[in-house]
């Protein structure tokens, strides 16, 4: 418990949070205003558009997969690993509780996400002389956001525990989600099982899938999949590390 204390405070301590909730905040309304604006108010009127607009609150997944490999990177790029072992000599207890910190930050990021996307949402339908339905029709997409962010943080500590490398760490990342889920895509039904396929479909939280995306308890078992995986793998790694690597 203590060592959770720790990492937690190590993670709301830190003004890297701070930027990528305020970088989050901003890009939300940019993306959303382009949304909303540009659609027709029939289209709008839609549960169906209105579903999908609120699952916009997903984009904290990208962050969230971030915030994961950072809490892990961040230090081994400023040498306090070290002194971070010193005081949990159990690496394993460490690693568990920085998965642990990431987890509920980032729950956290998520429930602030889906009230920003409610509120950004709710001023521009009103905006346009249209309503917003709000029930569990449109407003699954929220739990799902939430779902898939927790998810998503728990790959990126597996992630920053494989790598070790900040930098490292954070190109792999984007370049994955950049190129390597567009890539992956032209496997056909198989890409569905892609991480970010995985984690959109949580997102999007439909109950039953289709031939492009996963039923959404199928789509959070595969992501708990890649969790363990990730997280396994980087755990394995730090271990059998005789010291830990420098930062970049």
């Amino acid at each position: 418990m203590n060592a959770l204390r720790a990492e937690l405070l190590k993670a709301v301590t830190t003004r890297l949070l701070l930027w990528f909730g305020v970088g989050l905040l901003a890009f939300l309304t940019l993306v959303l205003s382009i949304h909303i604006g540009s659609t027709d108010p029939e289209t709008l009127r839609e549960l169906s558009t209105q579903r999908s607009t609120l699952a916009f609150g997903g984009l904290a997944a990208i962050v969230a997969v971030l915030i994961g490999s950072l809490l892990v990177t961040a230090e081994y790029a400023h040498g306090t690993i070290n002194q971070s072992f010193l005081a949990v000599p159990v690496r394993e207890k460490l690693l568990a509780a920085k998965l642990a910190a990431a987890v509920l930050v980032v729950l956290v990021l998520a429930v602030f996400v889906d009230v920003a996307t409610l509120v950004i949402a709710e001023l521009w339908f009103h905006g346009r002389g249209l309503s917003l339905h709000l029930g569990r029709d449109t407003m699954t997409p929220f739990l799902g956001a939430v779902g898939a962010s927790m998810l998503a943080a728990g790959i990126g500590v597996g992630v920053g525990a494989v790598l070790r490398r900040q930098t490292g760490a954070i190109i792999a990342i984007l370049l994955w989600l950049l190129i390597g889920e567009g890539v992956i895509s032209a496997a056909g039904d198989a890409a569905r099982f892609a991480p970010g396929h995985a984690l959109g479909a949580v997102v999007t939280a439909h109950a039953s899938g289709t031939r492009d995306m996963l039923g959404v308890w199928a789509a959070a078992v595969v992501g708990l999949v890649y969790v363990a995986a990730f997280c396994g793998a980087g755990f394995l790694v730090v271990l059998g590390s005789d010291a830990p690597s420098s930062g970049d």
